[in-house]
């Protein structure tokens, strides 16, 4: 993408680095590859003609990046999917839908984890009758982190939940999971 700045009479080209990159498969399928190499479909509701393509495409990827950059999904509360898809359909009048990524099951994984090991934080504290207030202190991390953390809304780093775990006389242990065969 090119941007033109004036000053003082001068135009000046820069170039907008765009972490992500943005394209077309076909006329109705736009690929999303992040920085990191997470993959994001979406789809448009009616194809898109090849000479809006590329435009489509960019701002697609602009806003993909301004809701990182901008860290807008803590002061809006909105997901990226439903935020990039409000921006898309209402401001650039592109009707699409999508925007699953190829890590998804991974991320919902994730959150699965940190709502586990939060509620198995909170079982042990209730469990020796320790203050939420008292173990954020002993811990020496913030309350509201600890709050956060029982509630499985905080990604928890291995020294701070060490902490944790030490201040509750418990270890942290990888143990094998057995998926659960339907019958």
């Amino acid at each position: 993408m090119l941007n033109k700045l004036k000053g003082d009479g001068n135009t000046i080209n820069t170039a907008t680095l765009i972490m992500l990159q943005s394209r077309f498969v076909d006329d109705s399928t736009i690929e999303v590859i992040a920085q990191d190499g997470e993959k994001f479909t979406w789809n448009t509701f009616f194809p898109t003609p090849k000479t809006a393509q590329n435009h489509y495409a960019e701002k697609l990827a602009y806003y993909f990046e301004k809701y990182f950059k901008d860290n807008l999904g803590d002061s809006t509360g909105m997901s990226m999917h439903y935020w990039v898809w409000i921006q898309m359909n209402y401001f650039e009048g592109l009707g699409i839908n999508g925007g699953k990524g190829d890590r998804d099951e991974e991320r919902i994984f994730q959150q699965q984890e940190r709502v586990r090991i939060g509620t198995r934080i909170r079982d042990l504290r209730k469990q020796k009758n320790i203050e939420a207030k008292i173990l954020a202190q002993a811990a020496n991390i913030d309350a509201a982190n600890l709050s956060r953390i029982e509630q499985g809304r905080y990604s928890v780093g291995l020294d701070i939940l060490s902490r944790i775990s030490f201040v509750l006389g418990t270890r942290i242990e990888l143990i094998d999971f057995v998926e659960q065969k339907k019958i």
